[in-house]
């Protein structure tokens, strides 16, 4: 089924859409419907997490089947600030004359409940801020994948209904690979801490014990290795500074064992 475009404006889509992939997405700051403001910049990109925006009306049949297929949901769970805190997902209500009654799916026009067990931020507005033409210049729904290196808008992945389809489509839309929070060692017996997470200009790594020739190593989550030290003793302080807001893998090499974090480092 091809994406369902808003009635009104089909003709003026049609003959002004300019295809958002590959073009850098443009920043906002928006306000959602309990009254956070979500700036893509400031609080997504420069922070080093992938950005998933996605564009729908409340009336259109297609968007509900990605909502009700849960996937942002699930995305936002496993990878969002409860999870590996690799991504944020916002739904952009795109249609101004949209009410909250709606979203709440208690009028015909709307598709259903919008709200029910919708975790990530829902925006809904009037008069609309973002511009169409760059956010859903094929129709709605659509599901813009965000890199954050470049701030360009990788992917329009509106008709991929499953959390594994998803992750493999923003993997190879961003070059990032997504790490599901339990499966990295936590480092449960607190051997190991790294201080502070998020990081800016120093990251520690603590030991509740002396150790001997135990070796760091720093990965980008292309699996590239960026760093490597070896420590003796019970502390070692990374200067993260020259490092580009985003997340890494720590893996840590001793004769106890070996581990892994994820850091993120925001400037």
């Amino acid at each position: 089924m091809k994406k369902l475009v808003l009635q009104t404006l089909s003709i003026f889509f049609c003959a002004t859409s300019f295809g958002q992939v590959g073009a850098t997405a443009p920043d906002f700051t928006v306000t959602d419907i309990n009254g956070n403001e979500i700036s893509l910049y400031a609080d997504i990109l420069d922070q080093g997490l992938i950005a998933l925006v996605d564009v729908s009306a409340t009336w259109c049949g297609p968007c509900w089947t990605l909502h009700q297929s849960h996937v942002l949901r699930d995305l936002h769970n496993t990878y969002g600030a409860a999870g590996s805190n690799q991504l944020r997902v916002v739904f952009y209500e795109a249609d101004a004359n949209t009410t909250l009654n709606d979203l709440n799916g208690n009028t015909g026009s709307s598709q259903g409940n919008w709200l029910l067990d919708t975790p990530y931020p829902v925006v809904n507005e009037s008069p609309l801020s973002l511009n169409l033409n760059i956010w859903a210049p094929d129709g709605f729904p659509t599901l813009n994948v965000i890199r954050p290196s470049d701030k360009k808008i990788m992917a329009d992945t509106w008709n991929v209904l499953t959390l594994s389809g998803q992750v493999s489509a923003i993997e190879n839309a961003t070059g990032i690979t997504l790490l599901p929070a339990g499966t990295v060692s936590q480092n449960s017996n607190k051997r190991v801490v790294l201080f502070p997470n998020p990081a800016n200009e120093m990251l520690t790594i603590e030991f509740n014990s002396e150790v001997n020739d135990a070796q760091i190593q720093l990965f980008n989550l292309q699996g590239q290795l960026l760093q490597s030290f070896n420590i003796n003793g019970s502390k070692l302080t990374l200067e993260t500074e020259s490092l580009a807001a985003g997340q890494y893998l720590v893996k840590i090499l001793s004769q106890e064992g070996s581990s892994s974090e994820i850091i993120t480092i925001a400037h």
